[in-house]
């Protein structure tokens, strides 16, 4: 059995830049949401914030070569001597994923979490996952039910119109 050897990872990706920058990032959105006026529009990003900044602080610890840290490597999948994925992606398709998500932001701010929600998915599987129409339409639908009937009918919290959509515009967002 032959197996051909994995490329090294690059320094940039084994270093501790990347779970500080998280960190840095989870810490402004922390406390960005704090300026809210609203109590329940705070309440996603503070959890959001603060679950990033933990797992950001155990990819951080991971990095170390410790070998109590063994075992912590282990279960959270961050060791790069047995990574998950085997190849290193194209620069080309990490920024078609960073593209997917703009938009995905792009069609929230401007037409809602509701509407963009099942296009987003719909498009993500079709055109980036090349699966049928047919399921791709089933997951949207399944999506759709599921995130108006978590937020909208249990929750009754009116997720955000968008900015064509909301009289007050980009003021709502």
């Amino acid at each position: 059995m032959t197996t051909e050897p994995r490329p090294a990872v690059p320094p940039f990706v084994r270093s501790v830049y990347p779970p500080l920058a998280i960190m840095a990032v989870a810490a402004a959105m922390f406390f960005w949401s704090l300026s809210y006026d609203n109590e329940t529009a705070r309440e996603v990003p503070l959890l959001v914030s603060a679950g990033l900044f933990v797992l950001a602080v155990f990819d951080l610890v991971c990095r170390f070569d410790a070998p109590a840290l063994g075992p912590l490597r282990d279960f959270w999948g961050a060791d790069f001597r047995n990574p998950e994925m085997k190849h290193h992606p194209r620069f080309a398709d990490e920024a078609t994923q960073v593209a997917w998500m703009v938009a995905c932001v792009a069609g929230i701010m401007l037409i809602g979490i509701l509407p963009t929600v099942p296009i987003f998915v719909l498009l993500y599987m079709t055109v980036g996952g090349r699966r049928r129409w047919l399921e791709g339409l089933i997951v949207a639908a399944v999506v759709l039910a599921f995130v108006y009937g978590i937020f909208e009918l249990l929750l009754d919290y009116r997720l955000y119109r968008g900015a064509l959509i909301d009289p007050r515009g980009f003021e709502a967002w």
